[in-house]
C-alpha cells in the first residue's frame, strides 16, 4: 500500500512541478469563469441591430415594417440612413433588411413577396440567428391573415394591448449564461487537461526509461497502471473544484453533494481513457493527436456548446451515451426539477468500468510484450 501511494504522489509532484502543468490547472477555470461572466453574461440575443431600408413608397408599407418592429424589443430594428453599408461593415448593424419597391403592393394582392437579408461580417453568429428567426416567423405566417390589409389596419387603428410576458419559475437564474456555461468550466475543461496530461503518461515513461526501471524494481503492473489514474483523478478534482468554488461565489445555484459525484466520475473516466490512449499510442507524437482528436469529439458531442438537436440522429445517439453530457444533463434536471435518478449515474458508472477494465487489460499486454 506504501508503495503505491508513493507512486501515486510521484505521478502528482512530476504533473505540479511542471509549471506548465499547474498554470493549465488553475488558469483553466478561471479562464472560463471569466468568459463566463465578462464577456457572455452581457450576451443577449437582443443585443442585434436590424436596420431597415425601405424602397417602398406606399404609404402602407411603414404599416408593414411596423409589425414587424412591433415584436422586437425598442431599438432591436429601426430604420437604416444612408451611411447603412459601412456600419454594417463596421458591426453597428447585424444585419440589414431591404424592403423592396412595390412590396405592399404586391403583398396586399395576394402576390408572392421578398425581402433582402445582408447580413454583417461582424458577429456572424448573431447574423446567422436573426436570419434563420425572421425566415422561420415569415414560414409560420404563411398561408395565415397577419398579412391581410384588414388585420394591419385594424392592428394600428384599434387601442394598445399589453403584450404577454414570458415569466419562469423562481430557477429563471439557470438560464443566465453563467449558470448555462458551468458545465464547460467543471467538467469539460477538466476532462481536456485530463486527457492532455494523461494520453503522455504512458509514452514518456517508455521513451524516458522510467518504465524498464520499474520493471527492474519488480512493482506490481496493475499498481503502477491505477497509480497514474488515481493521480491524473486527482488533478481533475482540483480542476473540477477550483471552478466551482468560482461559481459558487458567483452566487450560481449548484446541488453540491450531486455535482462533487459528478466531478469524481467525470475525472476517473477521463483519466483511465487518457492512460488507455497513452498505452494505444506508439510514441509522444500519436499520444498528442490522440489527446486532440478526443478533445475535439467530446467537445462536439457534450451537447454543451453544440445542441443535441441539430445533430443527425445517429450522431444523437452517440452524444447521448457520452458521459459528459450525460453528466451535463444529470446536473441540470437536479437544477432545474431537484431530482437526481440512478439511471444517468449508472451509464458513467458502467462507462466507467469499462474503460477501466480495458486500462488494465491493455496494461497486461503492454508489460507481456516488454
Amino acid at each position: 500500500m506504501m508503495q503505491f501511494l508513493r507512486m501515486v504522489l510521484t505521478d502528482l509532484k512530476r504533473i505540479f512541478k511542471s509549471r506548465i502543468s499547474v498554470l493549465i490547472i488553475v488558469l483553466v477555470p478561471f479562464l472560463v469563469v471569466l468568459l463566463t461572466t465578462v464577456l457572455f453574461s452581457s450576451y443577449s440575443l437582443f443585443n442585434a441591430r436590424i436596420g431597415v431600408i425601405n424602397q417602398d413608397t406606399d404609404p402602407l408599407s411603414r404599416f408593414t415594417v411596423g409589425i414587424i418592429m412591433s415584436l422586437f424589443r425598442g431599438g432591436t430594428i429601426s430604420y437604416a440612413g444612408p451611411d447603412y453599408q459601412e456600419r454594417l461593415l463596421q458591426g453597428e448593424y447585424s444585419a440589414i433588411v431591404v424592403i423592396p419597391k412595390d412590396f405592399t403592393k404586391d403583398l396586399y394582392a395576394a402576390r408572392q413577396t421578398s425581402i433582402r437579408f445582408i447580413p454583417s461580417p461582424v458577429d456572424l453568429q448573431i447574423s446567422s440567428v436573426m436570419y434563420q428567426l425572421f425566415k422561420s416567423m415569415f414560414e409560420d405566417l404563411q398561408g395565415s391573415p397577419f398579412f391581410d390589409p384588414q388585420v394591419i389596419r385594424y392592428l394600428f387603428a384599434s387601442p394598445g394591448y399589453p403584450a404577454p410576458k414570458l415569466v419562469m419559475s423562481e430557477r429563471e437564474e439557470l438560464l443566465s449564461f453563467k449558470s448555462l456555461l458551468t458545465p464547460v468550466a467543471v467538467f469539460l475543461s477538466a476532462a481536456f487537461v485530463i486527457l492532455a496530461l494523461s494520453c503522455n503518461s504512458i509514452v514518456m515513461d517508455r521513451e524516458s526509461g522510467l518504465t524498464d526501471l520499474y520493471l527492474s524494481m519488480k512493482i506490481n503492473r496493475v499498481s503502477y497502471t491505477v497509480s497514474k489514474i488515481v493521480a491524473f483523478t486527482t488533478v481533475g478534482i482540483v480542476e473540477s473544484l477550483i471552478a466551482s468554488l468560482l461559481f459558487l461565489l458567483l452566487k450560481v445555484d449548484l446541488p453540491i453533494g450531486l455535482l462533487l459525484v459528478l466531478i469524481l466520475l467525470n475525472s476517473f473516466f477521463h483519466a483511465a481513457l487518457g492512460v488507455f490512449l497513452s498505452y494505444m499510442a506508439v510514441n509522444t507524437h500519436v499520444a498528442n493527436l490522440f489527446s486532440l482528436s478526443l478533445v475535439v469529439i467530446s467537445f462536439f458531442l457534450s451537447g454543451m456548446i453544440v445542441p443535441i438537436a441539430s445533430m443527425p440522429r445517429l450522431v444523437q445517439s452517440f452524444s447521448k451515451l457520452s458521459p459528459l453530457f450525460v453528466m451535463n444533463y444529470a446536473l441540470r434536471k437536479a437544477q432545474l426539477y431537484s431530482t437526481v435518478e440512478i439511471g444517468e449515474l449508472t451509464i458513467v458508472i458502467i462507462m466507467s468500468a469499462l474503460i477501466f477494465t480495458m486500462t488494465i487489460a491493455s496494461t497486461m499486454l503492454c508489460f507481456r510484450r516488454r
